[in-house]
């Protein structure tokens, strides 16, 4: 083997190095972890290393009615099904901005991370009220489109002002709700009053884990898990 092929092995080796650590996340959630990636998650994190350097505010969903409660409000006769952990962001102080994205396409300020009864990851939701344009959720959604054109899609009304988009396969269900107009808000600081765009953006994520265990049924009036249906949406 010559030097130059030697070399030259040697570069694409660096390069696939490089390449593949590029492709992981941060092994925390944190203000100075960077931009957790949620496109890339495995769902075979360690939970408890997700939450090791941040602020999280952890619930249970427990007993045959599903009621969720705070950790430190659980009882010895409650039956845990379900840990929702809750990454707060308020005014970007805990974890700074865009500590969530999707594969760079668009990012999110809140996250909470479903896990089973032995915290196993198997849902995940994250917010935005984006304070972009339309256009640019609209772009989001396309993307979506197309990177899961070989799944089943729909797209419908909710009652109210928003839309949901839905794909699923046998292994995953993808949900992404949005308003249908550009929001504001309105903001006073030391007596000065703005008003800033401020759109709704929410997409959910479900894995195989939580397809096989039917989890569904668990979370079927929770604000966070809830996959909409029939009876959610708007007639024409």
């Amino acid at each position: 083997m010559t030097i130059k092929t030697m070399i030259l092995n040697l570069l694409l080796f660096l390069t696939s190095c490089v390449k593949s650590q590029e492709m992981k996340n941060p092994h925390y959630i944190c203000k100075d972890c960077g931009s957790f990636d949620l496109a890339k998650m495995s769902f075979n994190e360690n939970i408890s290393d997700l939450i090791s350097k941040t602020e999280v505010w952890k619930t249970a969903i427990v007993n045959n009615d599903n009621e969720e409660k705070e950790i430190e409000n659980l009882s010895k006769s409650d039956t845990i099904k379900l840990y929702k952990y809750h990454f707060s962001n308020q005014r970007n102080k805990i974890l700074g901005k865009r500590p969530f994205n999707y594969n760079n396409q668009f990012f999110f300020d809140g996250l909470v991370i479903l896990t089973d009864e032995n915290n196993k990851i198997c849902a995940y939701e994250t917010v935005n009220f984006y304070d972009g344009n339309m256009s640019e959720i609209m772009d989001f959604a396309n993307y979506l489109k197309k990177e899961n054109q070989m799944f089943e899609f729909r797209q419908n009304k909710l009652f109210g002002d928003l839309s949901v988009y839905q794909w699923r396969s046998e292994g995953k269900i993808i949900q992404l709700v949005k308003d249908n107009t550009e929001g504001t808000e309105e903001n006073t600081v030391n007596g000065k009053t703005s008003i800033r765009k401020s759109t709704y953006v929410k997409l959910n994520f479900y894995n195989q884990l939580f397809i096989e265990e039917s989890m569904e049924k668990l979370v079927q009036s929770d604000t966070d898990f809830l996959i909409f249906n029939e009876k959610h949406y708007q007639k024409n």
